[in-house]
Parts: structure tokens; sequence; C-alpha cells
């Protein structure tokens, strides 16, 4: 692949994750409502692509900060452009690696990662990363497919169903607090660290 067929292809993607339609399956407002985040809040959220969840974030955070954080330059471009348009001034977007985030360790109020538990092969690591980011307490919110035939979802082999992260998360120190059908094709998990 070409790097312009790359820029092409992230573009076209970056495109479809901020279709409006996405609300439908995935109203922010009814996600957000469904987490612990409290208006002070330090949030890291991992993998914000061009920023879906982020904007929504920094504005239930309205006098904390959001870290958007992602591997892709180009979802952290498209997501600051989506920031500074809002006039949004508590969100910093910063790259990061698959396991390793550039902020302090015990510093977060909470975690908020929408389909990023998915990708890697050790998901044991990733959620052991993303807790040593939070204070004694502090919560972590997950959205994330079943593990089933979709239309638009991942691959039914990295597809994470309920039961499958709850073993995840216990096992990387988190304490499960709990899932909840968001459409039948996506759910949201919460889980506080212990």
């Amino acid at each position: 692949m070409t790097s312009e067929s790359y820029k092409k292809d992230t573009q076209d993607f970056i495109q479809r994750l901020l279709r409006p339609e996405r609300a439908e399956m995935l109203d922010t407002a009814v996600i957000l409502g469904l987490c612990s985040v409290k208006t002070q809040d330090s949030v890291a959220e991992i993998g914000c692509g061009p920023g879906y969840f982020t904007l929504p974030l920094a504005q239930a955070a309205v006098n904390g900060k959001v870290y958007a954080l992602d591997i892709d330059r180009e979802m952290l471009a498209a997501c600051q452009e989506r920031v500074e348009s809002a006039h949004l001034n508590n969100v910093e977007t910063l790259t990061c690696s698959e396991f390793d985030f550039p902020i302090e360790q015990g510093a977060m109020d909470g975690i908020f990662m929408a389909f990023v538990v998915q990708h890697p092969a050790d998901k044991t690591r990733l959620l052991r990363a993303a807790r040593e980011l939070l204070r004694p307490g502090g919560w972590c919110a997950v959205v994330e497919w079943y593990r089933k035939e979709t239309k638009t979802g991942p691959p039914l082999e990295r597809g994470v169903d309920p039961g499958d992260l709850d073993t995840l998360a216990t096992g990387a120190g988190f304490q499960p607090m709990g899932w909840q059908d968001l459409n039948g094709e996506h759910y949201l998990m919460t889980l506080q660290n212990s």
C-alpha cells in the first residue's frame, strides 16, 4: 500500500467514524451517562481516534482535563481539529504506543476506551498499562463489540464478549463493576482500580 492510498483509507475511515448516523447506535450522551465521569476529573481516552467520544468527554469533565491518546497521527490531527473547532481548552492530544502512554502513573481519575481492547494480542497487558494510569479507586469505562457476526463490526475472532473482558480485567488487577448492553452489538463495562 502506498502512503497516498494509506492516507486516503485513513481519511475515509475517519469520515466513517464521525458520520452522524453513528449516533443512532452509539449515543455519546447515553454512554457517558453510564460512566463515572465527574466535572473535575482527569480522564485518559485511550484510542481516541478522530474524537467521536473526546468532545463529549471534555464537556462532561468541563472543569477537569481529557488526554486524548492514539497511535495514529492522522487520527490525532483530526481529533485536534475537532477540539479546536469546538473551542475546548481542556483537551490535550498525545501520541502513544500500544502499551505505553505518556501520562504520569496514578494521576488519572478515569480511563475511557472505545473499541480498543479488541486490537492487541495481549489484551491483559493493555488493561494493566491502562490501570497503572489510575489513582486508587479510579474508574475505567470500556465500550466494545460483542463477539458475533455483524455487518460493520470487526472480524469474529477479534470480538470480546463481556465474560471474556471480565476475566481479562480481573487478570489486569481491575475490579469489574458490571456491564450494560448498548444496542445488541456493543456493550459498556465499568471497571475500578482496586
